[in-house]
């Protein structure tokens, strides 16, 4: 994998790890050692000791001045890995905000030569632009070579609005090229190995409604309104559902993730879900786009929806229904499944359908993470990264009771889970996590959904006149509701 070559004699003095060596599913929490049981004896007991530098640190400053400038201090690098013959490197700092096409705020530091343990105390200076806090600074470490292309050590990068917030003064982990284009891991302090773990931390059938973008009378507020026709939910026998959906809406305080209801109301034939209008459009029309997400992609989309899922499952309701293009409909939920309790049901989507509703078996909350399992699949299909593979196995494990996130500990199981060794749960919760990618927002026009859909004529289809004139209004009691607390509508992706 690396292709480092040495003496026999020379091991010993070999004091860091391949950068691209694995950790297997029995790693060590604290360590991130995997060794066979019958060597154990044989391996030093590093717990509490951070060998995990497999490209060394470097030493930063940022800080926010007036006139929106960024002051940046490279200050020093320790434990780089060696890129040359003479087990040495000639490396340089390069900065730039990201993304950076033309390369236009590129600057770097002047090249040390041969050395492992680089000096620079060099200052920049950014001048930031309307937009730029939605980029990222970009820090990455290179080996200057005479002869060929200059080789990559290591990177990380910070938002630029939260550095805008307050200044970062420290040592940082040097990750790899896909890794830093998204995070920071900040160094923990050696008389201090507690703060450690902080660091890291850092469906309805498709005729059955329709979906129209409105506008507030007097003013731009736009909203989404889901039209639901009477006659086919009474056809459909999925009265029922459709106040179990309202109320789900209804629920409150709830995370920022789940879409916000503003109200619902009702005419003779017709069921009205008013929304918010989530500009940034869905998942399924942006991974249609790029193929595929990185995995620092997958990992805050899924994240944020295992929030979702986390709050559903704490109410006692189970989704039953969630794919790429369905993230924020909750027709298919059902209540007051605690543990303990299950339903027997057979719904849901054909190619996310878990094994225990397929044989028919009382099932509960476990239906919702096989589903999630396959859902992270797709985001991740091509080629995906080790944590990615075992979180993916953990959650399409076909027993439900052995699934990941399914257990009576199975919030922890997903939080802890080396997937989201990156993630901060508590700052994501919060809104404070800068998106790894934020689509730009769409108004009137819906460039961010199918065309399929945008570009259809604005037109209810005309209801069952025989069903309407036997309809018993009685089973949409009380569907109407204003939601007091409806915040502005929101522009994130999911």
């Amino acid at each position: 994998i690396f292709g480092f070559v040495v003496h026999k004699r020379c091991h010993e003095f070999v004091t860091f790890e391949c950068p691209g060596a694995g950790k297997g599913p029995q790693t060590d929490v604290s360590c991130e050692m995997n060794v066979h049981k019958r060597c154990v004896q044989s391996v030093p007991s590093l717990c509490g000791v951070d060998h995990t530098e497999r490209r060394g640190r470097l030493q930063i400053r940022i800080q926010a001045l007036p006139g929106e400038q960024l002051h940046v201090t490279v200050g020093e690098a320790r434990n780089l890995i060696p890129m040359d013959p003479n087990g040495l490197s000639d490396p340089y700092v390069k900065l730039k905000l990201i993304p950076d096409p033309k390369n236009v705020s590129k600057q770097k530091t002047r090249t040390v030569k041969a050395t492992l343990n680089p000096v620079w105390n060099e200052a920049f200076l950014f001048t930031l632009r309307p937009g730029d806090s939605e980029r990222r600074l970009s820090v990455e470490v290179w080996d200057w070579d005479r002869t060929s292309r200059n080789d990559f050590m290591g990177a990380m990068s910070f938002g630029v609005a939260e550095l805008l917030k307050g200044h970062v003064d420290g040592w940082f982990k040097l990750l790899n090229q896909e890794e830093g284009e998204y995070y920071n891991v900040p160094v923990a302090d050696t008389d201090d190995c507690g703060l450690r773990p902080k660091f890291e931390a850092c469906n309805y059938p498709l005729e059955l409604y329709e979906v129209m973008l409105a506008e507030r009378r007097g003013s731009a507020e736009l909203f989404a309104i889901k039209i639901l026709k009477k006659d086919v939910v009474v056809q459909d026998d999925d009265a029922a559902s459709t106040l179990v959906e309202r109320r789900v809406l209804a629920l409150g305080p709830r995370p920022h993730f789940l879409t916000h209801l503003h109200s619902t109301f009702q005419t003779p034939d017709r069921l009205y879900f008013v929304m918010e209008y989530v500009t940034g459009g869905d998942l399924m029309y942006h991974i249609q786009q790029v193929g595929k997400f990185k995995e620092p992609h997958a990992a805050f989309y899924a994240a944020e929806i295992a929030i979702g899922l986390f709050f559903l499952h704490n109410q006692g309701i189970i989704y039953r229904d969630l794919k790429l293009d369905n993230i924020t409909d909750f027709g298919m939920c059902k209540e007051n499944i605690f543990p303990g309790n299950c339903t027997r049901t057979f719904c849901g989507t054909p190619d996310y359908i878990a094994p225990e509703i397929i044989a028919y078996q009382p099932y509960g909350k476990s239906v919702d993470w096989w589903s999630f399992g396959v859902l992270l699949y797709e985001m991740l299909a091509g080629q995906p990264p080790r944590e990615a593979v075992a979180i993916c196995k953990g959650f399409l494990t076909k027993h439900p009771g052995k699934r990941l996130g399914a257990g009576p500990g199975g919030e922890q199981e997903v939080r802890g889970h080396p997937f989201f060794r990156r993630t901060d749960w508590e700052r994501l919760e919060r809104l404070e996590v800068p998106p790894p990618f934020t689509p730009r927002p769409c108004g009137r026009n819906g460039e961010n959904f199918d065309k399929f859909f945008t570009r259809a004529p604005p037109a209810l289809t005309p209801p069952d006149a025989l069903v309407l004139a036997g309809l018993d209004q009685a089973e949409f009691e009380g569907f109407s509701f204003t939601n007091p607390d409806f915040p502005q509508p929101q522009g994130s992706l999911v």
